[in-house]
């Protein structure tokens, strides 16, 4: 015994120098793939924000360069300015105005000369020339030489104003950029020609060098003037610096820009270049005005060192404390993994003891190794788990060593049954046959011989599965097969359809078991099979003759009954809809009486047919009795199963059956009911779809009728489908219009504010208010699309009336559905942006109901809305139980009283009890304040009183049509 544990024992120790061979510890896997991970995530981390940083000074200097293109033409502008002044003082210059008038030289020339270099030193003014009417130049002073170019472009300048009389101020760049300003010259009151002062763009620079404290040249391209030695030119440019700030610097920073980027277009998209050690960011920006033929540019140098050092300090710090958590972290797991992974180990060489059979010392080698019980982990339970497993491995085996003398016992008795077999098998009247190993067919008793028309000898060497008709069914036969040949099943059963040696095909039921076999040619499945061919013909028919009826193949009532059933079960339990529609032909016992019960046979044929083509394939049809039809749509609403009504009148009206000479077209009325909502068992809706079916035939022949519980019901659907004809017809051709009742302040009785109100034009010329159409539009969900058509309507119109400077103010009624609209949001947007409205100048206004609906999602919205710029009021103020929890729930810039509390105010102290409440309330939460329905002056008064900020109703105005209330305004009309 000694010995054996001792030669177990060798052997596991040379399995486990074996196995460390070739063994890498676990902990270091999963140490070096966690740092591999961490360190990508660090590296990633750093790159994402690196470029993160990167993107937001690209951002910050886009956002930058808008603001100096800005500030430039703000600088021209003032120097443009200074110009239009100091020429609204020349002719009060002593002596200008008689030299003026006389249009003489000489005295322009005394009386002007001495000013000349005053405004050179003081006013940066670089020329001055007086041109006559004719535009003629009288004379000029300038101190830059002749430019016939740059003479060429003032003259054509000075035309325009002379004939247009307008001043012009263009901007003009030939060797520099001159600001010209060109104006008429007026003599108390009298035409005297016309002057030009340019002044220089130097101021510009030194306020743009001021302002944002970057460094700005001017750049001008040359291709009609000769450069002189004074000149800096860029050859690889094209163009030569006419101005530049902090020159010195910024020219070598700009010859080395144009070595590394010889190409201008570069510079327009701004480049960044490192020059002595610090960071510069060049980019060109347009300068803009007339003469300048994209010739001149703004150049920009900014210092950006700053900020591309902190870029670096921040991404090496990201860098750094990344790698100190990737250390620790690797050090920590390391360390936590090594002692349970070296007992997994140990546990891991142990367990190829159990494979032979050596299970006591399997536990004597695991018990060697002392182990903590006063805290477990994963290793302990698996330690616990492997001497479980000994446990029942040995107690397996001795079962195996039982059972298999038990084999050896059994085995005889069935060796002594074999022949009584032999006997019975050519006997019993059903197939007999074995397979072997592979599949093959080894035997065949005489029925089966018989039934399959095979002898022994053609069906040997067949396999099993070359006797069967192909079928998904049958796809895993043959690995079944292989498990009952194996052992692994006791037995297999399958119904198949067998084919004969004669193509004949035969229903068989099949049932193998597993035979014992010792080689591959030996028999190892025995396979009964018992013909049902005839039993499946007789059982298929009456089956079907049970769930159908035989003329249509339609469902018969018992299986219709049954499919409903299932239905409105089904229904319940998942709250889905549905709908039962119930019909009959009508007149069908005409047809059957004057042409014949086979003709009502065919039309009842046609009917099927035509319902099959038309339902959808989830639909269930029926044929109830006699001429009665009805199907089951599931998962369906009402309006859907009224479409599916109206498809199936639709064809019945196509269809129609000639016999002997005479047509007959095919009519019905249809009953709906919906369950579980008219009915939740089969005879509660069949009663209502019949109901609804008669009430169809009152309304006439050939029609549909959707059950109601009581005539209100039916009263309301009707109104429901009469007005959402008249919205679609609104929709599709713009019936709709917009009136403006105004709302005034009290604090100085203006009207600058007014209300949105829908309407809708009739096709008679009638106009409803939105109290006709609303409810139906919410019912059928054309609310979004009048949602929109007011919204575009209302926005443009304020596009309209606040284009020549006016600022009225409008508010727009939302619907209870709009805040489940997502599309609201994006088409408010759409519209502000497309007529560029100020969106101050719009309120929206809301009721306690919408908000009621999903508060959360309409604060939401309301505060996105806000983002814009619009405002809100919360109208019918003081109606509800709520009013005060949505005043401070709901970001709101104004309340509206409800008119109930306003109307009678002036003979109800109730009601001005209220209203002071209410108004104490809104201005306790910084609210502006609205009062509706003022009808007379009393009420206006007493409102004024309590200090509301605005009121409308009959008594300020009545609601008008656009031309009716902004007819006193001047605006384009046909924007």
């Amino acid at each position: 015994m000694k010995q054996s544990i001792f030669g177990k024992t060798t052997q596991l120790a040379r399995f486990a120098d074996r196995a460390s061979s070739k063994f890498v510890s676990l902990k270091w896997k999963i140490s070096l793939f966690s740092s591999v991970i961490l360190l990508i995530v660090v590296t990633i981390f750093s790159i994402m924000n690196y470029k993160s940083l990167i993107d937001n000074i690209d951002q910050q200097s886009d956002l930058q360069y808008q603001r100096y293109v800005r500030e430039v033409g703000k600088l021209i502008e003032q120097v443009s300015h200074s110009s239009h002044q100091l020429i609204g003082m020349i002719p009060f210059l002593k002596g200008m105005d008689v030299a003026l008038s006389t249009q003489n030289i000489q005295q322009i020339v005394d009386a002007f000369e001495h000013h000349w270099l005053l405004l050179q030193l003081q006013s940066g003014i670089e020329a001055v020339r007086f041109y006559d009417q004719s535009d003629r130049l009288l004379v000029g002073w300038d101190s830059f030489e002749e430019d016939i170019y740059q003479d060429t472009l003032i003259l054509e300048h000075v035309r325009k104003v002379n004939l247009y009389e307008q001043p012009a101020n263009p901007l003009i760049c030939t060797e520099t950029c001159i600001q010209y300003t060109i104006e008429p010259l007026l003599v108390e009151g009298v035409r005297a020609g016309t002057i030009v002062i340019g002044a220089s763009l130097t101021d510009v620079f030194l306020g743009f060098r001021r302002t944002f404290g970057s460094d700005i040249g001017l750049f001008l391209k040359e291709k009609k003037y000769k450069i002189t030695h004074n000149d800096i030119w860029f050859p690889e440019w094209e163009i030569h610096l006419a101005a530049l700030t902090n020159r010195d610097n910024n020219l070598r920073i700009l010859y080395q820009t144009v070595k590394e980027y010889p190409d201008l277009v570069t510079l327009k998209q701004g480049i960044q270049i490192e020059w002595n050690k610090r960071y510069q960011r060049i980019k060109l920006l347009p300068l803009q005005g007339i003469g300048v033929m994209d010739q001149a540019h703004l150049v920009v140098i900014t210092d950006i060192t700053a900020t591309i050092e902190a870029i670096r300090d921040s991404i090496w710090r990201i860098v750094i404390i990344g790698l100190i958590g990737l250390i620790f972290s690797g050090i920590l797991l390391f360390a936590i993994l090594s002692k349970p992974l070296s007992q997994l180990k140990h546990i891991v060489f142990t367990l190829p003891l159990l494979a032979g059979g050596s299970f006591g010392i399997f536990r004597a080698t695991l018990s060697s190794v002392g182990r903590k019980q006063w805290l477990k982990d994963e290793i302990d339970l698996l330690y616990e788990a492997t001497v479980t497993l000994s446990h029942k491995l040995e107690k397996l085996e001795d079962k195996v060593v039982y059972r298999t003398k038990l084999l050896v016992q059994q085995r005889d008795e069935l060796s002594k049954e074999k022949d009584f077999i032999a006997n019975l098998l050519d006997t019993a009247q059903v197939i007999v046959l074995t397979q072997n190993v592979k599949g093959k067919i080894m035997m065949l008793n005489a029925y089966g011989e018989m039934l399959m028309r095979y002898t022994e000898e053609e069906i040997r060497g067949k396999t099993f599965l070359e006797l069967l008709l192909p079928d998904e069914e049958q796809y895993n036969l043959n690995e079944y097969l292989e498990q009952v040949c194996h052992g692994q099943r006791e037995q297999l059963r399958h119904e198949t359809i067998t084919l004969c040696n004669d193509d004949s095909k035969r229903h068989i039921v099949w049932l193998h078991s597993r035979l014992l076999w010792k080689s591959e040619e030996d028999s190892s499945v025995l396979s009964v099979g018992l013909d049902i061919t005839e039993y499946k013909r007789v059982e298929g028919h009456l089956a079907w003759l049970a769930n159908h009826d035989p003329l249509t193949n339609l469902y018969n009532r018992r299986r219709f009954s049954e499919e409903l059933e299932q239905m409105i079960i089904w229904a319940e339990r998942y709250q889905h809809s549905g709908a039962l529609l119930f019909f009959d032909l009508d007149r069908f016992k005409y047809i059957n009486d004057t042409s014949g019960h086979q003709a009502g046979d065919s039309l009842l044929k046609k009917v099927a047919d035509m319902l099959s083509h038309t339902i959808r394939a989830a639909d269930v049809t029926g044929r109830l009795g006699g001429d009665e039809f009805a199907v089951i749509l599931p998962e369906i609403t009402a309006s859907g199963a009224i479409e599916v009504a109206k498809k199936i009148l639709l064809h019945l009206s196509e269809t129609q059956l000639t016999v002997n000479g005479r047509t007959h077209k095919i009519a019905a009325s249809i009953g709906i009911a919906l369950f579980p909502e008219h009915g939740s068992t089969v005879h509660d809706l069949l009663a209502a779809a019949d109901l609804a079916m008669y009430q169809a035939k009152e309304k006439g022949r050939g029609t549909w009728y959707l059950f109601s519980n009581d005539d209100q019901t039916r009263e309301r659907m009707y109104t429901l489908v009469h007005w959402k004809e008249k919205i679609e017809y609104a929709n599709l051709y713009d019936k709709y219009l917009l009136y403006f009742q105004p709302i005034m302040s009290l604090r100085d009785r203006a009207i600058t504010h007014y209300e949105v109100l829908l309407r809708m034009r009739d096709k008679d010329g009638t106009i409803h208010s939105p109290a006709a159409f609303i409810a139906a539009a919410e019912h059928t969900g054309l609310i979004h699309e009048i949602d929109h058509m007011v919204l575009h309507k209302a926005i443009a119109q304020a596009a309209k009336i606040n284009k020549s400077g006016n600022r009225i103010r409008l508010s727009i009624n939302l619907s209870a559905h709009a805040f489940n609209d997502p599309e609201l949001l994006p088409v408010i947007r759409k519209e502000l942006m497309f007529h560029g409205v100020d969106p101050t100048l719009l309120m929206f206004e809301i009721t306690e109901t919408a908000a009621l609906d999903n508060l959360p999602g309409t604060r939401n919205l309301l505060r996105e809305i806000k983002k814009l710029g619009c405002g809100f009021v919360l109208d019918d103020f003081g109606v509800g139980f709520s009013s005060f929890y949505y005043l401070r729930e709901l970001p709101v810039d104004a309340v509206k009283i409800d008119g109930s509390f306003v109307r009678n105010l002036a003979n109800s102290p109730a009601d001005q009890i209220l209203v002071r409440a209410l108004c104490s309330v809104a201005r306790g939460f910084g609210k502006k304040i609205t009062a509706e329905f003022v009808e007379n002056e009393e009420v206006l008064i007493l409102l004024e009183k309590m200090d509301v900020d605005f009121v409308q109703g009959y008594h300020i105005g009545k609601p008008s049509a656009e031309d009716e209330i902004f007819n006193y305004l001047k605006f384009d009309s046909s924007r």
